[in-house]
């Protein structure tokens, strides 16, 4: 009963009580009805889910098994996936919980308390002090209340039917036995009742009761760890909502302005030219709409995803609040997956994250109204420039996120070759054709990633170094000779055109960005145009053979053939300026280079049999591919996507090419142990199911001795 007192939940305005706000469909934004909860814990209408997998897994995707979930986009598999999709929602368990909170409360009466303590019960009050927490009928408020009290804040309570009492948490019982669900397994990182762990996880080394790992979560704050990664998160997300409001708006003022410039000019022609304005118009509508919805469809992901963040956090402080042992470890979870998300989904959007400008282009004959001029209103163009995503927002996971493997390797030496083929360039293609620079025997090869030869094409001298120009067209520089163009088609390698340097030299390494090459000789690095004029953007001193190029960040990369200790290994160039980003020590003699879509650049030391994986700026370094791995004298390597290749240099296997792929390892009960050795390096050992295994070496790029060491921030002390 409320009579007198009042729950502080009173203080906002009598609103509906704060758990109502969790109760929303993220599909229809309305309350749920008839809730079913997915594997990855979001709740969804039934209706709403069943109309959402019928629509996403239209059309092409019709034969599909699984579907991703509508925030945190994690595929997920219905219970039966041979029955009809319109049913497959039906398949998901109800959410119990969130059905008895969507059911109308009992509300409470509010009574006068001073009548009350009179013997005169049940007298509706009309007035609640919020300073004294009381409820008065008003002959009360004015015969005790205002006589002792001032200054006191009141809220009008007349007519109000009452207050929600507060849930009561109802233990969630195990949908396999009924039972309650009591006991959570750490190795599997799953609840379950005491009948689940006696049959399923009596082997497990850590079972402990719900009450007692959230304890633990709590102890070890790792409950406000997550709270603090979650919030993050959710600035992180909505300073990307604001950043595409912001281009959204531009595009809107483009549309305008490409309108205005259209009705200045159709004021000075002819109703003739009704028809083309027509058409022009109907471009620009078009154009904004298409990337209107590409920003919407943006917004959108981010928005979802940061409505069930928000929820989330909210639901995990209630459950904390309840001590409600179950929902906290539940909303611990959620919150997990939910920051998986926002990583993918950030990779997601990097990939094609770019300033779009919608523009309008008239000939200036046209605005002269010259009788000898066409008749045309001009053209809509689309200028698309990547960028970089807005300051705050993180955008690379830690390069020990990422685990390598071998994927396949094959040989490039065919039956016509006079002698062996070490491949000094290489590119991957993103159709899964692989060309390689045979020096030995110049020639240029065509191969199926499966190492398949497709054809082979002789070149007038010792091919070096290689680059992508665009996805069927690649450079390569010829020993003491000139840049050739080559296409990639059917299956077919063809000679396009070559580039003569205008200064005489000769060219080694060599990338390409914005229309031009940027191409390495002994001593010096130029920028070549298609016409060959060559201009000198910076020196350095030792030889550089080969370069990569980051079109994030429009940095260029190059490795130093030295093995001196404190010579520059590898160096980024930017605006002219060279930068060293890693010195001789873990790499000697670097060969090949290449930079992922994230941004981090992997080097060949060719005399530290090693491939190096570092972030662009050189803070982060670890060694991916060693000796251990196969890895002998690397010479060069290209990525595409989450692959990459590499060729070798030594007399055992210089013939090879060899795959690799690059993967998020699960942390599935696997610890990491962290160990060093005196005289040697630092070796990293994997703990799962009570055995050790040599996960990897880190080597020290002074060639110092290690002694102590710590972890944090994801770096070595």
């Amino acid at each position: 009963m409320a009579e007198g007192g009042i729950p502080h939940d009173l203080s906002d305005s009598l609103g509906p009580p704060r758990e109502t706000r969790l109760l929303d469909c993220p599909i229809c934004l309305e309350k749920l009805h008839e809730p079913k909860s997915l594997p990855c814990l979001h709740s969804f209408c039934q209706e709403c889910l069943s109309i959402y997998i019928t629509k996403d897994l239209s059309g092409k995707m019709a034969s599909a098994t699984a579907f991703p979930c509508p925030v945190c986009r994690k595929l997920t598999q219905p219970v039966n996936p041979s029955e009809d999709k319109g049913k497959w929602a039906q398949q998901f368990p109800a959410n119990v919980t969130v059905k008895d909170l969507v059911k109308a409360p009992t509300l409470e009466p509010m009574y006068c308390k001073p009548c009350g303590k009179k013997g005169k019960p049940g007298i509706p009050a009309t007035i609640w002090c919020k300073t004294c927490n009381v409820l008065f009928c008003t002959t009360c408020k004015v015969d005790h209340h205002d006589l002792i009290l001032e200054g006191c804040e009141t809220v009008d309570v007349t007519g109000k039917e009452g207050i929600p009492p507060r849930q009561v948490t109802e233990q969630i019982r195990c949908e396999k036995h009924t039972k309650e669900v009591d006991y959570y397994c750490e190795d599997h990182q799953i609840l379950g009742c005491s009948r689940c762990i006696t049959i399923d996880h009596r082997r497990c080394d850590v079972v402990t009761t719900t009450h007692e790992y959230c304890d633990k979560l709590k102890t070890e704050s790792r409950l406000e760890d997550r709270k603090e990664s979650l919030q993050k998160t959710m600035e992180g997300i909505k300073l990307l909502v604001k950043t595409f409001g912001e281009k959204l708006q531009i595009l809107l003022e483009d549309q305008n302005s490409g309108f205005d410039s259209l009705t200045d000019l159709r004021k000075q022609v002819d109703l003739r030219l009704d028809a083309m304005q027509k058409d022009i118009t109907d471009k620009l509508v078009s154009s904004y709409k298409q990337e209107k919805e590409n920003l919407d469809l943006s917004i959108q992901k981010c928005e979802r995803l940061m409505s069930s963040i928000e929820n989330t956090v909210e639901s995990s402080e209630t459950a904390v609040q309840k001590n409600d042992s179950v929902n906290t470890i539940l909303m611990y979870q959620r919150g997990q997956a939910e920051i998986e998300s926002y990583q993918n989904l950030i990779t997601e959007i990097r990939k094609s994250f770019a300033s779009v400008r919608i523009k309008h282009v008239v000939d200036p004959s046209l605005v002269r109204l010259d009788k000898d001029s066409p008749l045309s209103l001009g053209n809509v163009i689309i200028e698309e420039k990547p960028e970089q995503l807005p300051k705050g927002i993180s955008t690379m996971r830690p390069l020990c996120e990422c685990d390598v493997k071998e994927v396949g390797k094959f040989s490039i030496k065919c039956p016509s070759d006079g002698r062996d083929c070490p491949a000094t360039g290489i590119v991957y293609l993103p159709d899964d054709h692989i060309v390689v620079s045979d020096y030995n025997n110049k020639n240029i090869k065509l191969f199926t990633a499966s190492g398949k030869c497709l054809d082979e094409m002789k070149v007038p001298g010792h091919p070096y170094d290689m680059c992508c120009i665009d996805d069927d067209t690649v450079a390569v520089t010829i020993d003491n000779s000139d840049i050739h163009i080559i296409k990639v088609n059917h299956a077919k390698l063809t000679s396009s055109s070559k580039i003569k340097l205008s200064n005489g030299t000769y060219p080694y390494g060599i990338t390409y960005s914005n229309e031009a090459f940027t191409v390495s000789t002994p001593t010096d690095v130029y920028r070549v145009g298609k016409d060959g004029v060559s201009n000198k953007i910076a020196s350095y001193p030792n030889n550089c053979c080969h370069l990569a190029y980051d079109p994030r960040t429009g940095h260029i990369y190059g490795g130093q053939w030295t093995s001196e200790d404190g010579d520059v290994a590898v160096y980024r160039l930017s605006d002219s300026k060279l930068t060293s980003i890693s010195k001789v020590g873990l790499l000697k003699y670097v060969f090949g280079v290449d930079v992922d879509r994230d941004g981090n650049v992997y080097v060949c030391g060719r005399t530290s049999n090693n491939v190096v994986q570092m972030s662009g700026d050189g803070t982060n370094v670890r060694e991916l591919l060693t000796s251990s791995d196969g890895v002998d004298k690397p010479k060069a390597i290209s990525l595409f996507g989450n692959k990459f290749v590499v060729t070798n240099q030594s007399s055992q296997n210089r013939n090879e090419v060899r795959v690799f792929e690059l993967y998020r390892s699960r942390n599935d009960g696997v610890k990491t142990i962290l160990m060093y050795q005196r005289g040697s390096c630092i070796h990293a050992i994997k703990y799962q199911h009570s055995k050790l295994t040599m996960s990897s070496k880190i080597k020290l790029s002074s060639g110092k001795i290690p002694f102590g060491l710590t972890y944090s921030n994801e770096a070595l002390l």
